[in-house]
C-alpha cells in the first residue's frame, strides 16, 4: 500500500501551522499535559492513511494508545485512535490528522461500497479509479482507493501503455499504425497494449491488430454487453474494461455486462468524513 513520507507528512502540516501556533501559545496552555482521540459519528467508514496520522503524531512526540489500520471498517460511533502528550503539539497536529483522515477514509468508504456492489453481481470484477485526482492529492487518494478494496488503474504514464485516438492521429493509414503497434509489442515484452475505443466496430478492429486489453469508452449500458459477447465469442483471452460516467449508483449495471474491470474517477468526488475529535486535559 502506498505510505506517504515524513516530509511531505511535515510539508502537509507546514500549510496548517507556517510559524508555530498562536492561540494555544498566547493561552500559556503548551506544556501542559492533553489526550485526543478520533471516532466516528452515526455512519461507519472505511478508515485510510491511517499509518500516516499516527507517525505524524509520533513527529511531534505524542504517545499512540490505540489505533486502527488502513482498510478497517469502524462501526457508528467507535474510537479508532487515540494519543497523549503536550497540549502544544496536539494542537499543533489536530487538524492536519483530522483533515488527512477526513478525505482519505471519505474516498475509502465509497471506494468499498462501489466494490461490494459491483462484486455482488461478479465477485471476480475488479474496480479501478483513473489519472483524473485533484493536483496534489494522488498519493493519498490512490492510498484511499486501495484502502476500500479498489486498485489504481494507471499510476502514470511511466508504468502502462494505453493507446488513444490522441496518439493513432499521428499515423496516416490503419498499417502505419499496425507497424508502429507490432514494434511497441516487441520492444515491450512485459507490458500488455490497451486501447481504448468507442464503439464495437473499431473495437474488433483493434483486437485483430493484437490489442491485449480494450478500454470500452462511454459505451451505453446495451450497447456494451451487445459488444462484450461478441469479443467474447471471436477473442475469449481479450481483457475488457469499462470506463466513462460510471459511479457508485449504476457499477452493478456496468458489472453485469461481464467486463472484467471497471474505471471509474467518481471515488474521488466522494464526500469527506466526519470523524469528530476531542481534546481534553490529563
Amino acid at each position: 500500500m502506498i505510505a506517504l513520507n515524513d516530509f511531505e507528512l511535515e510539508a502537509l502540516l507546514a500549510e496548517d501551522v507556517p510559524y508555530g501556533d498562536l492561540t494555544t501559545a498566547s493561552l500559556e496552555i503548551s506544556d501542559q499535559r492533553a489526550r485526543i482521540t478520533f471516532a466516528t459519528r452515526e455512519r461507519p467508514l472505511v478508515v485510510s492513511c491511517m499509518e500516516e496520522a499516527v507517525r505524524l503524531c509520533g513527529l511531534y512526540g505524542l504517545e499512540i494508545d490505540g489505533f486502527v489500520k488502513s482498510g478497517t471498517l469502524v462501526p457508528p460511533k467507535s474510537l479508532f485512535l487515540e494519543a497523549h502528550g503536550e497540549a502544544g503539539n496536539i494542537h499543533r497536529i489536530w487538524k492536519s490528522v483530522q483533515n488527512l483522515l477526513d478525505y482519505a477514509s471519505g474516498i475509502a468508504t465509497y471506494t468499498r461500497e462501489a466494490v461490494l456492489l459491483a462484486r455482488s453481481i461478479n465477485p471476480d470484477i475488479v474496480v479501478a479509479t483513473t489519472r483524473k485526482t485533484t493536483p496534489f492529492t494522488k498519493k493519498i487518494a490512490i492510498k484511499a482507493v486501495e484502502s476500500g478494496g479498489g486498485v489504481a488503474h494507471r499510476l502514470g504514464l511511466s508504468e502502462s501503455i494505453l493507446i488513444f485516438d490522441y496518439h493513432r492521429v499521428f499515423f496516416p493509414t490503419d498499417e502505419a499504425f499496425g507497424s508502429a503497434l507490432n514494434k511497441i509489442k516487441k520492444a515491450n515484452l512485459e507490458k500488455k497494449i490497451v486501447m481504448e475505443t468507442e464503439d464495437i466496430t473499431q473495437a474488433l478492429k483493434f483486437a485483430r491488430m493484437g490489442a491485449d486489453i480494450l478500454q470500452l469508452e462511454k459505451f451505453p449500458l446495451s450497447k456494451l454487453s451487445d459488444a462484450v459477447r461478441i469479443l467474447r465469442t471471436d477473442y475469449p483471452h481479450i481483457t475488457l474494461i469499462a470506463t466513462g460516467g460510471i459511479s457508485a449508483k449504476n457499477i452493478a449495471e456496468y458489472a453485469a455486462t461481464g467486463v472484467d474491470m471497471i474505471v471509474t474517477s467518481s471515488p474521488y468526488n466522494a464526500q469527506s468524513a466526519d470523524i469528530k475529535v476531542r481534546i481534553e486535559p490529563l
